[in-house]
């Protein structure tokens, strides 16, 4: 069945923005490269004061390897349409679409996904590169089911952090200015998604609570699938928690929007 024109119209504009910007987003790539040279300093100073071969049940390179594969996925899975739809709401740009014969979600997920379908061709390519130097350089383990795995739930990381974000833009409905409150919850969903450290490195009662919470499904669990360090009841166990999680955050945006319509004022436009 094809694809209906308005929603490859969506498509094409999400890729069309990345296409547009292209020189923006190799410029933010570029910019992976100073968070991964704080990290390796600075597990290198944890290393040396330890005095001990293994950290938090990781080696010196498997930390090293850790932190440049989450500063990719974190990259890869990341948003900023929420700014957008508070825009919207505030200015009243959502009114358009409230006569279109496409609805806002749809419009919405498919611009996402058209922008993510060239920066996942990008990124997806620069990792595996990655995964090979590290392979050379750190010993890192590389095997082909594990890759294979990793590309099967990174689409479901990427469907998770859409769903997660989409629910927290409708508190734009309820709040003028909401940009502070995306800024913070964005550097906390950073930290509980082990996009800075993995989730090992928290007290036992810390991991528990975060291992609980959807976000270590986005970041944490594909790094750990990718680095062998799952078995394969944990891959299954971990693919359905992402599916099980983007039916909840499905329905609770679904929730959150038609309340947040009721108080829609539509002013502007």
């Amino acid at each position: 069945m094809l694809m209906p024109s308005k929603y490859l119209k969506s498509f094409s504009l999400g890729v069309q923005k990345v296409l547009e910007y292209r020189t923006n987003f190799f410029l933010s790539l570029f910019s992976c490269i100073f968070p991964i040279i704080i990290q390796f300093f600075f597990w290198k100073a944890v290393f040396a004061s330890s005095n001990q071969s293994m950290v938090f049940g990781y080696s010196y390179n498997q930390l090293i390897a850790y932190s440049i594969l989450a500063i990719l996925m974190t990259k890869l899975i990341g948003t900023g349409f929420q700014f957008e739809i508070a825009r919207d709401i505030k200015d009243g740009g959502l009114n358009k679409y409230l006569i279109k014969p496409i609805g806002y979600f749809a419009y919405r997920i498919c611009c996402f996904l058209g922008e993510k379908s060239i920066e996942m061709l990008a990124i997806l390519s620069i990792s595996m590169v990655v995964v090979w130097v590290l392979n050379l350089w750190l010993g890192f383990p590389v095997h082909s089911q594990q890759v294979l795995l990793f590309f099967c739930v990174v689409p479901f990381s990427l469907l998770l952090n859409f769903f997660i974000y989409y629910s927290l833009s409708a508190i734009a409905f309820w709040f003028i200015e909401s940009n502070g409150a995306f800024k913070t919850f964005g550097l906390l969903a950073t930290i509980a998604s082990g996009g800075l450290f993995p989730l090992d490195v928290y007290s036992p009662g810390m991991q528990k609570i975060l291992l609980m919470l959807p976000f270590n499904y986005v970041v944490y669990f594909p790094i750990q699938l990718l680095s062998g360090k799952l078995s394969m009841e944990q891959i299954g166990q971990g693919l359905v928690m992402q599916i099980m999680w983007i039916t909840v955050f499905a329905l609770l945006s679904s929730i959150l929007w038609n309340t947040g319509m009721k108080k829609y004022v539509a002013v502007g436009g």
